[in-house]
């Protein structure tokens, strides 16, 4: 829209007197004029209009133009806390239920309120967030006085209708939020909150440190010591318990009953190294309305000074085909086997089952996979595992110097799409389910031989007697496989230990075993199966009479893979002063170290390094360990064991570790490397837990006073659930436009300078014509 303002820039006196000063020089001009002519009217008028035009050139005629811009959505601001207390509360955290309560607000659709929402997280300090997934409660403290300070710096021009604070109240501040309210009270700006929390929250018990033995000998009695702290239930009962992993629900090992002294406490329980076989669990009995039970419980391990090679076994052909290797490796004493089953092979979705416990499956944990050493996979569906179960699998042989076995079958290699998961690498084979002209998908079953390459025989796998020889006989007479899965080739660095006797339809001449190194592991791969069907005779007829040859065949397949395994290496005894530590403590480290004698020597070089398993910010955890600490272990002057320290970092640098057991532990690997002279002689790997005592985890207890302050001083208003937010959201319209506003001087035109020239040209031509000049 345009219009004419009189836009002045003198006052209204100024121009009064102009025009008393115009009137006045025409009276004069007239009176004094000495000729009639130049006393006439048309004179006076011409004049006239011309001081006239004068003045109104000096009163400033102006256009006005206002241009409206289109309204603009409302604009809210939500402030989240991710400290670490947000973390607490079952079965949903404090943070998911704010997860939770921002999926079903968010404005979707064009029947949503207009808002334009800004999201910031919050707790050491305050960053812009662009999604959900950049929530996560890992700060360790709580500074919500600090970001309500910095957060009117992130408004641009135009202030937001109001701010909604996500926060369980618990801060790390003490003072100064009646102020800070008041500051927004008077930018109108209200702060609103969302108080999330448990009022039948009372307190927290938590395992602060665990000393144990890493290793006993048999017939030995153990000293558990264990500090623990309680806030809140001062003078209650409590019982801490030492429990089979295995058997949760079976009596416990170990009962200590206690009365909690509301702080740290001591206390120290007794174990027989009987009861201590695999993995168990220290725990305190859970209390009501206790914060997180999660950290009252700790698993750890108490090693056997007689080591064993721990294998898992999992083999999906039915009717007790497992017993043909597991007889074989229950010849060796030195090694220990855990056989799982599927119930239907042919079923997409496997369950493994244990055979002597039925009701667990393939390892849960990160920490009791880690404690076997080999594992052998006979023709198991790849959805019987978690994504988590074939990391660790990985890491375990290519960082813990684990085996690793696939054995044919119709769900092996490239028919079971292996070749699609992190295990791939592992497998020493090129893979694909794709060979058209296949039986099936990814298989043939066709009656095959398979013939020792001369540059294999002497591989530690083939070696089924000693006299050469006859041990090249013996690999001669292997009997025929009835069928085997199909494999592009060996890949580069494998070691190719058998082929077809001729080429196959769809392949030609196909390497049927092989094995190689994994980072500082070893597999090995057979495409034919080790069981009825394609393997019946190998597991019945390789022998004399007998299948001795085929169970000697397992046994070595099973000691080359776990040769260099860190569970089961015997040249490395690593003991720790603890089990838990917190960031700045030393972990004290004792080792002692064997020759290939197995007699313990000096003469070795040892270093011992921390790591944390690097974590991915989406979640995703790769096998790339991130470098923490390292330190010399130096041999003593009493004896030859090996001693050093490397201190826990603080918790900043512990974001990237794994997490642990519980919300408020992490576990780190402490790494131990005994060097002959340039060559590594063996290594050995404990996890550790560290444990984040922070001030989030002391006074779990939220606040919600304080929030509810915040929004009664600032004009805000309190949300106790998704329905108050939408209604406050919804409350809220469109802010107008801004107004863009242009002048233009109306004065400054062509027309007006034009008839100003014309008045002075008119009265000049005047005088000319009649003398007047």
């Amino acid at each position: 829209m345009t219009t004419l303002q009189w836009l002045p820039p003198y006052p209204a006196v100024v121009y009064l007197g102009l025009l008393a000063g115009c009137a006045v020089l025409l009276w004069l001009a007239r009176r004094w004029a000495t000729s009639p002519l130049a006393r006439g009217t048309v004179f006076l008028l011409l004049r006239a209009a011309v001081l006239g035009l004068l003045i109104l050139l000096l009163l400033n005629p102006t256009e006005v133009t206002e241009i409206r811009s289109p309204s603009r959505p409302a604009e809210m601001v939500f402030l989240v806390d991710c400290s670490q207390s947000m973390a607490l509360d079952r079965p949903v955290s404090r943070l998911e239920q704010v997860r939770r309560v921002l999926q079903e607000t968010e404005p979707r659709g064009p029947g949503s309120p207009p808002l334009r929402i800004s999201r910031f997280r919050f707790g050491r300090q305050m960053l812009a967030t662009a999604n959900l997934e950049e929530l996560r409660a890992e700060d360790d403290a709580t500074l919500l006085l600090d970001a309500l300070e910095r957060l009117p710096s992130r408004f641009g021009g135009n202030r937001p209708a109001g701010v909604v604070v996500f926060s369980d109240g618990r801060t790390t501040e003490t003072s100064g939020f009646r102020e800070v309210a008041a500051g927004y009270r008077k930018m109108k700006v209200p702060l609103h909150v969302f108080p999330v929390s448990d009022r039948s929250v009372l307190g927290d018990v938590v395992v602060q440190e665990l000393a144990i033995p890493r290793s006993a000998a048999p017939g030995t009695r153990l000293s558990v010591r264990v500090q623990l702290a309680s806030y809140g239930y001062a003078g209650h009962r409590a019982e801490i318990r030492i429990r089979s992993a295995a058997a949760p629900w079976a009596r416990p090992l170990v009962t200590l009953p206690i009365t909690l002294a509301g702080g740290p406490q001591t206390h120290e329980l007794t174990i027989e190294s009987r009861l201590a076989a695999g993995e168990l669990v220290l725990e305190v009995s859970p209390l009501p309305g206790e914060a997180l039970e999660e950290n009252n419980r700790v698993p750890f391990r108490i090693a056997s000074q007689v080591k064993r090679l721990r294998v898992i076994y999992m083999e999906a052909t039915p009717g007790g085909q497992y017993r043909y290797i597991r007889n074989a490796l229950a010849e060796d004493p030195n090694i220990e086997c855990l056989v799982m089953e599927v119930p239907r092979q042919s079923t997409a979705a496997q369950r493994l089952y244990r055979i002597n416990d039925p009701s667990r499956g393939y390892p849960q944990t990160r920490a009791e996979l880690f404690s076997y050493d080999v594992v052998i996979c006979s023709d198991i569906n790849r959805g019987a595992f978690t994504q988590d179960q074939l990391n660790w699998t990985a890491e375990l042989v290519y960082q813990r110097g684990g085996g690793f076995a696939m054995v044919g079958g119709h769900t092996s290699f490239g028919a079971g799409q292996w070749d699609q998961t992190v295990w791939d690498k592992m497998i020493p084979f090129k893979m694909s389910g794709d060979h058209p002209g296949s039986f099936g998908e990814g298989y043939l079953q066709t009656p095959l031989r398979v013939v020792v390459p001369a540059s294999a025989e002497r591989h530690p796998i083939w070696r089924i007697v000693d006299d050469p020889v006859q041990n090249r006989r013996i690999l001669a007479r292997m009997p025929q496989f009835l069928g085997t899965d199909l494999v592009d080739r060996a890949k580069p660095g494998a070691t190719v230990l058998g082929v077809t006797d001729r080429p196959l339809p769809v392949v030609k001449v196909m390497p049927v075993f092989a094995c190689q190194q994994y980072g500082r592991g070893r597999s090995f791969a057979m495409t034919t199966d080790s069981t009825m069907q394609w393997g019946e005779l190998f597991e019945n007829n390789w022998g004399e009479g007998d299948n001795r040859y085929f169970r000697k065949f397992w046994r070595n397949v099973v000691k080359w893979l776990g040769e260099n395994s860190l569970g089961g290496c015997q040249r490395l005894r690593i003991e720790t002063d603890k089990v838990i530590y917190r960031p700045g403590q030393p972990i004290e480290i004792t080792a002692r170290a064997y020759d290939e004698k197995l007699e313990e020597t000096r003469r070795y070089r040892l270093t011992a390094r921390l790591k944390a398993p690097f974590r991915d910010p989406r979640g995703l955890q790769r096998n790339m360990p991130v470098l923490l600490g390292e330190a010399s272990l130096l041999p003593g002057n009493r004896d030859a064991a090996y001693r050093g320290r490397i201190p826990v970092p603080p918790l900043g640098a512990l974001r990237t570790a794994a997490a642990g057991p519980s919300p408020s532990l992490r576990t780190l690997s402490l790494e131990v490397t005994a060097w002959d002279r340039n060559a590594v002689a063996a290594q050995g790997i404990l996890d550790v837990q560290v444990l984040n005592d922070s001030e989030e985890f002391r006074n779990p207890q939220p606040d919600p006073e304080r929030l509810e302050e915040l929004a009664r001083v600032s004009g805000g208003k309190v949300l106790r659930a998704a329905e108050d937010l939408k209604g406050l959201l919804s409350d809220f319209r469109p802010a107008p436009g801004e107004l863009a506003v242009s002048r233009q001087p109306a004065w400054d035109r062509p027309a007006v300078w034009l008839a100003f020239l014309l008045l002075l040209a008119v009265e000049w031509i005047l005088r000319r014509l009649r003398g007047l000049a």
